[in-house]
């Protein structure tokens, strides 16, 4: 198999990965208190453009409006976190000072200067990227000062982190594929190629953003049970206890009212009872 295709398909396969910080948050939905509840719309929002994407590639063989709005997505509602993670006072103002100036960027990248559907948003995801890698920043160093706990042991360092490794380095991608798909004198192979290798390492910080995403919602406690959390098609069968059939119909049904099936000489027993009759 060709290296391209390979590279191609690690790609498809590591876009896939917001089902995991998903399924980790619907089983401690309950559970996942007010301040993080942005980041599981957030991820949730991710699982819905991911079969979007796919679709949009194999019918209208475009996907470059779906850029657009999981930037919009991505800002909105990581900032809208740290809005609540953050204390109140005049950063909240700058947040949403900032997050107005995001959405006035983008509009304008949607419609004057990419295009919705024409290129990637290169101008909104590096200020947007810009505005969350400053509140990452200023988040750490806040539960540097003011936490007593270890960072290693909060979920707010590692929603942090993720934001960190991933923003840091969209903004290049961005803007490299950008300057790619409008350069003339690159022929159609060579673009896919190189839009495949530059956007590789943007899927795979973005599937290492998704797993601490992952890992911060481990921190709040499960909203059910174990067994309760895996489809009804894997539950183990032993955990409920099989009747005896005999003739077509349940053994205890035959047997008189006072006869228990406690061990395996108890069954013989019955059985031979059901032989004399």
């Amino acid at each position: 198999m060709d290296a391209w295709v390979v590279v191609h398909l690690i790609n498809r396969v590591l876009e896939a990965a917001p089902i995991l910080p998903f399924a980790c948050a619907c089983l401690r939905r309950q559970h996942i208190p007010y301040r993080f509840r942005l980041v599981f719309y957030y991820v949730a929002a991710k699982v819905v453009l991911f079969p979007m994407d796919t679709l949009s590639r194999i019918t209208i063989r475009n996907n470059v409006y779906l850029f657009h709005l999981s930037t919009v997505l991505m800002v909105v509602l990581l900032a809208g976190t740290y809005q609540r993670l953050l204390p109140a006072g005049r950063v909240h103002q700058l947040i949403r000072l900032s997050i107005g100036m995001f959405l006035v960027v983008a509009l304008l990248d949607a419609t004057v200067l990419n295009g919705f559907i024409t290129d990637v948003n290169s101008y909104a995801q590096a200020l947007g990227c810009t505005i969350l890698v400053t509140l990452a920043l200023l988040h750490v160093v806040y539960l540097t000062r003011s936490s007593p706990f270890e960072l290693e042991k909060q979920p707010e360092f590692f929603f942090s982190v993720a934001i960190l490794v991933y923003c840091s380095c969209s903004v290049v991608t961005y803007a490299a594929i950008n300057i790619i798909y409008s350069a003339e004198y690159y022929d159609v192979a060579t673009i896919i190629r190189l839009d495949t290798l530059l956007s590789s390492p943007d899927t795979f910080l973005a599937a290492v953003h998704m797993a601490l995403f992952a890992w911060m919602f481990r921190f709040f406690p499960i909203s059910v049970s174990a067994r309760a959390a895996l489809p009804r098609w894997l539950h183990y069968s032993s955990w409920r206890r099989r009747p005896y059939w005999l003739l077509g119909q349940q053994l205890t049904a035959l047997l008189p009212a006072s006869a228990g099936l406690r061990a395996p000489s108890d069954l013989a027993k019955s059985v031979h009872l059901l032989q004399d009759k």
